[in-house]
């Protein structure tokens, strides 16, 4: 169930033209409160560990798949399953894939653009366009999560509303690690796998005009169902009433005035127990 956000809307100039990338849909969809506190106050929720080894394995698909693009063929993968399609080469490709531009989507009456970068797109003879996703898993079993699916409801959504037949399917290309050699061998094999999923456009439409909404919001909107980042600030500041006096009050450096100290101080330092204020 969406909920509603259609009070206390202002439009403030830095928010009459939003800009909003299918990761941040994807955080109002999580949280509403955390999505407004980032576009407003760059508040943001702690990163993950970056992905480094998934992102040199997206590099390398995208230079393969590249050369079967322009001998006009599939990479087997793709062929053993898809019969009446080939890799899209259209002009608009490259910026499709760049992270920083993407396909995009601007809504006139919401003056907001939704945009998100695909790793790859399918032509199919009817010429229809299916997206393609590259992941890669360390996993014993290939899952599709409901993150997966919204990724790809949302491509095809932007594609549909730029004027493009889209396909009723998008695909995943999974490239599992094989861990049956035995040893490492300086090597990292991968299984190739082909899953496709139907793709729902129907809710992407409502929920970007919602995070529009809230985005131009003065105040944050309400906490009514706290996500686990909100609830850890929420905790974590009931044991820190000092702070809370204090404000958003920037902690000064030791370069600010604070007296250093011995790297043995600050050991026995550590030892002693810590009083909170009351």
């Amino acid at each position: 169930m969406i909920t509603r956000y259609i009070s206390i809307i202002t439009m403030p100039g830095k928010f009459s033209s939003i800009k909003l990338s299918r990761s941040s849909l994807k955080l109002f969809q999580d949280c509403p409160r955390c999505f407004w506190l980032d576009l407003h106050h760059k508040v943001r929720r702690p990163p993950g560990f970056p992905y480094t080894l998934s992102i040199a394995v997206d590099f390398l698909v995208k230079q393969e798949f590249d050369k079967y693009r322009r001998q006009g063929t599939l990479p087997p993968v793709l062929a053993r399953h898809i019969k009446d399609a080939t890799l899209y080469d259209g002009p608009e490709l490259p910026q499709w894939r760049d992270n920083f531009k993407g396909v995009q989507h601007f809504d006139e009456d919401l003056n907001a653009m939704l945009y998100g970068a695909v790793d790859d797109v399918l032509k199919f003879a009817d010429g229809s366009l299916a997206v393609i996703d590259y992941k890669s898993s360390g996993a014993r079993e290939i899952k599709i999560y409901d993150d997966y699916q919204k990724q790809m409801d949302i491509y095809s959504y932007i594609l549909a509303r730029n004027g493009f037949q889209t396909h009723p399917e998008a695909y995943f290309v999974f490239y599992q690690v094989d861990k049956s050699g035995g040893g490492f061998q300086n090597a990292l094999p991968f299984i190739e796998q082909l899953k496709a999923i139907k793709v729902d456009k129907s809710w992407v439409g409502d929920v970007f005009e919602q995070a529009v909404m809230v985005a131009r919001r003065d105040t944050p909107p309400d906490l009514e169902t706290p996500c686990e980042h909100c609830i850890y600030v929420q905790k974590a500041g009931a044991f820190m009433p000092a702070l809370k006096n204090e404000g958003n009050a920037p902690i000064p450096s030791e370069s600010e005035g604070l007296p250093t100290k011995s790297r043995s101080s600050r050991i026995a330092a550590a030892s002693e127990p810590i009083v909170l204020a009351e």
